[in-house]
């Protein structure tokens, strides 16, 4: 595992730039979750749920798997091969999460990001892999209608994305409608938000 600093300018090899990242948002505090523990770190089938998206993540095989952690530390269920991200400002939203992890994308020379979140638990790597290979600047799943992450951003548009607040990746695609394209996609979205949520999933 690696823990980077954000605008770290550490050098891939030659080989491994100018690739895709997955991003797992996962810095929020959950605050409508009323369970004994982060809802992170509740299991799903018997696995934290931060490490069911994070797993799904790293099974896309895109270039990198980067976590964005912020009001919990998440580091125990982990695994080793993705790059940690501290976001120190996630209680300003978390478009702040999404813009620590483009700065550190850029200086790892990646072209495209590709973000879900750390709360859901049914988004299979199949779905990662699609948005994230997607040719184009702006991508979106699409399950059956419902568009939601995993959500693909060119580094063309990452200047365009807010720097706080709770929206990110959904400001820029209400901006710039003509450039979304909406992948199919397998699997459920849906996040787990709440106690009774969790119950659903279990």
């Amino acid at each position: 595992m690696t823990e980077a600093e954000i605008g770290s300018t550490a050098d891939l090899p030659e080989d491994r730039r100018l690739g895709v990242a997955a991003v797992v948002l996962a810095a929020g505090a959950g605050e409508r979750f009323t369970g004994e523990r982060h809802k992170l770190l509740c299991e799903v089938g018997g696995v934290p749920l931060v490490r069911r998206a994070v797993d799904s993540a790293l099974a896309a095989d895109l270039d990198e798997t980067i976590v964005v952690m912020g009001a919990v530390d998440l580091l125990e269920v982990l695994p080793e091969d993705v790059t940690v991200l501290h976001n120190e400002a996630w209680e300003q939203g978390q478009a702040t999460s999404l813009a620590a992890a483009v700065s550190y994308a850029g200086s790892r020379g990646h072209r495209a990001v590709v973000f879900g979140c750390g709360d859901q638990p049914g988004v299979p790597a199949e779905a990662w892999a699609a948005v994230g290979n997607a040719d184009c600047d702006l991508a979106v799943g699409d399950f059956g209608g419902a568009r939601r992450p995993p959500v693909r951003i060119g580094a063309a548009l990452w200047s365009h994305l807010p720097l706080t607040g709770d929206e990110g990746g959904r400001v820029l695609m209400r901006r710039r409608p003509e450039l979304v394209r909406a992948i199919p996609c397998e699997g459920n979205p849906d996040d787990i938000d709440t106690l009774e949520d969790l119950r659903k999933w279990n």
